[in-house]
């Protein structure tokens, strides 16, 4: 009886030690290398009229990204909000937005199922 249960226990060891390993090589290999190349660049955003009615957001093409996740902060409840989402250009235009309110915007590249690193945020105030 001990003999079989020292047995199982050296066995769950080496499979434990076995998939310690394999989890250290897969985490130090290409996939983290690959997804660290998608990184957002910060978008610039730019209010339109005297009464700011909408915010046209902008930003640099990240290579190899086939889309971009646009995140949008601020504002009262859900009121605008057209520039949020997946889009695959490389601008959008948010409207309609509230005067005196505050905004910020956030680019994730993807490519396919890689989500990239979200770009720095930027702030506008209308």
């Amino acid at each position: 009886m001990h003999a079989v249960a020292l047995a199982v226990a050296i066995a769950v060891l080496a499979f434990a030690s076995a998939g310690a390993a394999s989890w250290s090589l897969q985490s130090s290999g290409s996939a983290s290398g690959k997804a660290g190349t998608l990184v957002g660049n910060k978008p610039t955003a730019t209010k339109t009229g005297v009464v700011t009615l909408s915010i046209a957001v902008s930003w640099a093409a990240t290579a190899n990204a086939t889309g971009y996740l646009i995140t949008r902060t601020g504002g009262v409840g859900g009121i605008g909000g057209t520039c949020t989402g997946t889009v695959t250009a490389t601008s959008c235009t948010d409207t309609p937005v509230l005067s005196l309110q505050t905004y910020t915007y956030t680019v994730t590249p993807i490519n396919a199922s890689w989500t990239g690193t979200p770009s720095p945020s930027t702030t506008i105030s209308t």
